[in-house]
Order: structure tokens, then C-alpha cells, then sequence
């Protein structure tokens, strides 16, 4: 199995610094052929010097990329140019937007996850495009993202709205939520209720609060790591009770997700959301060397 990073942008044999550790162990488990290839040049569309690093393999080979989040454009033209060099990405262009991408899988998971509305933005924000979406919540309080990330880490000025009915408010959230984002805005506006989860925290830079939430790394529909999200807080002794996600796991169409979940105050665990294993990242308290070894073991 070839696992594939990004190099650091200075050098072509010299992988990113965030990912050092996890590069590290992927190298030293004998049952991986470990590479390097340049963000830069693929988000650039320069497919023939991002890859000019990995050799073509003598027989189908699969691969898992370990980097940073790529549109899923982007992602369909890397993984056609691994394909002509005989490797085979783990998650086809359609599964991974499956993951990356919240209206993708919400229809599958919304049994599992707080009510969302999304809608296209095509241009400049206008409220009234979006008063469908919007009227849906009523007055309950809501969060904001696009159809990937959000600007948590700027709760009260790019996240959370207080009150869906409220369109002062609205219109003053969304557009620094967007004006935040800039080019990376990932196709449109998520809408999403907010429900009360258990508290751990408050995030000692940003100041949001922080909940008791896990990140599950799951491939071929086994579950193979688990962590806790945050690495700050106390936990309390906490664990997820997973088999409240036995049923749907298997209807996520993906080889290798996360699913990110949490508890509520009335003890009940809901997914907040899906992620392409791929591009997600591995929180500080996780042990490099375990996941490596279980990634390669199912």
C-alpha cells in the first residue's frame, strides 16, 4: 500500500512539518511504500511536476493520500494521474465528495445528526435567496458553515446565530462567515440546528466552547481508531458508545471516512459530521504508530 504526502513546498524530498510524525511512522511499518508529492503544483494543476515523485508501480497498487483538503475537482484530476502511474486512491472522486462534501451524505445520516438546510451560493449573499433555508429553524439558534469547514473558532462573529429569525443577525454572521472564507468557500451555505452538547471547555486561543466530541477513523466499515477530538479539557472518563452507529456505518458510501461524534446534555450520541479519511487530521493526543498499524491491518 502506498501512502502519499505533501512535501513542504521547499523541498520535493522533505515532507510538510505537520505531518512529520505521521510520515515517520507510515515509513517505518514495512507494508507501506511511503512518497511525497508537491500541494502547490496539484491544487496549480501541475499534475506531471506534483507527482514527479512517484514512481509508476509494476501492479495495481492502492493508495491513501495523508494531506491537506482538496477540492473535489482537484481530487478527481490527482486521482486519474495516480491511476496512470497504477496506484489507486482508496476513495474514488465520488466518495470522496460523499464525505467531504455535508449535502453529499446528509440524506444518509440525518437520522444520526442536527437538522440542515443548504443551498448554492452563486454569487454575492442575498438574504432572501436563502429565507427558505432559513425559515425551517423558526427562531432556534443556529451555526453556519459551507460545505466542508466552518469558522468555529470565530463563534460569535462567523458561527453561531442566536436566533434563525433574527435577520439582522443573520446577514451579519453569514457575511463575515463569507468575508472569513474568501476563496475557500466550498460551494455554498450550510444551515445548522444548534443542540446542546456536553461541555468540556473553552478553547484556550479562540475562547469557543468546546464539547465532548470523538473523531472515528473507519475503514471498509471497521471502525479502526478512535480519539478525542479536543486535546484540552477533561474528558471525565467519557466513551462513545458506538454501537449506536453499527446500522448506518455501512450506508456511507466511502472506503475510508471519519465520523465525527458527540454527546449531548440528555446523553444521547449524534454524528456531527462525515470526512474523508484521507484529509483529516490526526488530533495531538492520537499515537502515530497505532493508527499506522491499524490502518494496515484491516
Amino acid at each position: 500500500m502506498k501512502i502519499i504526502f505533501c512535501d513542504n513546498g521547499f523541498s520535493s524530498t522533505e515532507v510538510d512539518e505537520i505531518y512529520n510524525d505521521e510520515f515517520k511512522s507510515a515509513k517505518n511499518i514495512e507494508a507501506y511504500n511511503v512518497s511525497l508529492i508537491s500541494f502547490e503544483e496539484l491544487t496549480q494543476g501541475n499534475l506531471n511536476t506534483a507527482l514527479k515523485g512517484i514512481k509508476k508501480s509494476e501492479k495495481k497498487e492502492i493508495g491513501i493520500y495523508r494531506g491537506w483538503m482538496l477540492k473535489p475537482n482537484q481530487y478527481t484530476d490527482f486521482y486519474n494521474s495516480l491511476l496512470e502511474k497504477n496506484i489507486q486512491l482508496i476513495n474514488s472522486p465520488d466518495e470522496y465528495k460523499f464525505c467531504h462534501y455535508l449535502p453529499e451524505s446528509y440524506d444518509v445520516i440525518k437520522g444520526y445528526t442536527p437538522k440542515t438546510t443548504y443551498k448554492v451560493l452563486k454569487s454575492s449573499f442575498d438574504i432572501t435567496d436563502f429565507s427558505e433555508q432559513l425559515k425551517v429553524f423558526g427562531d432556534q439558534s443556529i451555526l453556519i458553515k459551507d460545505y466542508v469547514k466552518s469558522q468555529k473558532h470565530y463563534w460569535n462573529e462567523a458561527c453561531f446565530i442566536p436566533n434563525a429569525s433574527d435577520q439582522s443577525q443573520v446577514e451579519s454572521v453569514v457575511r463575515k462567515f463569507i468575508e472569513l472564507q474568501g476563496s475557500d468557500l466550498n460551494e455554498g451555505l450550510v444551515f445548522r440546528e444548534f443542540v446542546e452538547l456536553e461541555e468540556l471547555s473553552s478553547h484556550s486561543k479562540s475562547g469557543m466552547p468546546l464539547t465532548k466530541e470523538f473523531r472515528l477513523f473507519i475503514k471498509n466499515n471497521k471502525i479502526i481508531s478512535v480519539f478525542k477530538y479536543w486535546d484540552e479539557g477533561d474528558y471525565q472518563n467519557v466513551e462513545p458508545i458506538l454501537e449506536e452507529f453499527e446500522s448506518v456505518i455501512p450506508k456511507i458510501k466511502s472506503n475510508f471516512f471519519t465520523m465525527d461524534i458527540a454527546k449531548k446534555k440528555n446523553g444521547k450520541w449524534i454524528i456531527v459530521e462525515l470526512g474523508d479519511a484521507q484529509v483529516a487530521g490526526l488530533p495531538d493526543n492520537a499515537n502515530r504508530d497505532e493508527f499506522y498499524n491499524a490502518l494496515k491491518n484491516d
